[in-house]
């Protein structure tokens, strides 16, 4: 367990807050560890209707934690896959909300959500290439398929930002509020109203 994910339960609603502002949420493989346990639990659990993904402060991820992930041995990082797994695979409607810059996980995550709010401040990204790795979470295919191959390419191959007007034109996510009212905007169980 780590205190760098929140978990918070109301009503039907499990929110999973990532919480390491000081490190603009960078995730390490113990958070994925309890992303993924809390995902997998929820599938289980009928109580559970929607599942919401924020960041805690004033970005929701700055992706991987790279200096974590780059003194790891071979292996070694177990709960990321889960997590990838998860949310690629779970039952339950996934919800995100979305503040200040998206980075790498933090935007193909998106890619597996049903829901996703962004806030008129956020930047989507995907740096891949400039660190030398290769997208994750199937972006490789899902984020042509959702956007189309000239601006996955700009995205994937160029590691442009897109700012969150253009991420809801493009078919990224569903609505832009104004960063007051992320988080709050998330807070109402799509079952009960």
């Amino acid at each position: 367990m780590t205190d760098h994910i929140k978990v918070n339960r109301t009503g039907g609603i499990l929110t999973l807050i990532m919480n390491r502002p000081d490190k603009k949420n960078a995730l390490t493989d113990a958070m994925y560890g309890v992303l993924a346990d809390q995902i997998e639990a929820a599938r289980n659990d009928p109580a559970i209707r929607v599942v919401v993904l924020r960041g805690e402060g004033d970005m929701f991820t700055a992706g991987n934690d790279v200096m974590e992930f780059a003194s790891s041995k071979p292996g070694g990082l177990t709960n990321v896959l889960r997590f990838i797994q998860a949310i690629a695979e779970t039952d339950k409607p996934l919800i995100a909300a979305v503040q200040g810059r998206a980075v790498g996980v933090g935007t193909t995550m998106l890619l597996h959500c049903d829901y996703v709010l962004l806030a008129d401040d956020a930047r989507l990204s995907t740096p891949f290439v400039n660190l030398g790795l290769v997208p994750e979470a199937g972006a490789s295919m899902l984020l042509p398929a959702r956007i189309g191959h000239l601006r996955a390419f700009a995205m994937l191959a160029l590691g442009e930002a897109i700012g969150a007007q253009d991420a809801v034109a493009w078919g990224l996510a569903t609505a832009v509020v104004p960063a007051s009212d992320c988080e709050s905007a998330c807070n109402i169980d799509p079952v009960r109203g």
